[in-house]
């Protein structure tokens, strides 16, 4: 089977953050929630942020 070079990003980026969590689960899901939060919290910024720029070209 051919190697997909997605995947294969995928797969190194997780095995990081494994390492980065020792292989710990609850500290791998402490990171996801944080990342999560994270994007979340950038997502609302941009929202605002058009918000924002709407008004003023108004």
């Amino acid at each position: 089977m051919k190697q997909d070079p997605i995947v294969e990003e995928v797969r190194k980026a997780r095995r990081q953050i494994e390492k980065e969590c020792d292989n710990d689960f609850a500290k791998l899901f402490a990171f996801a929630k944080a990342s999560e939060k994270l994007s979340i919290n950038q997502r609302l910024r941009k929202l605002r942020q058009s918000e924002k720029e709407r008004l003023v070209a108004v």
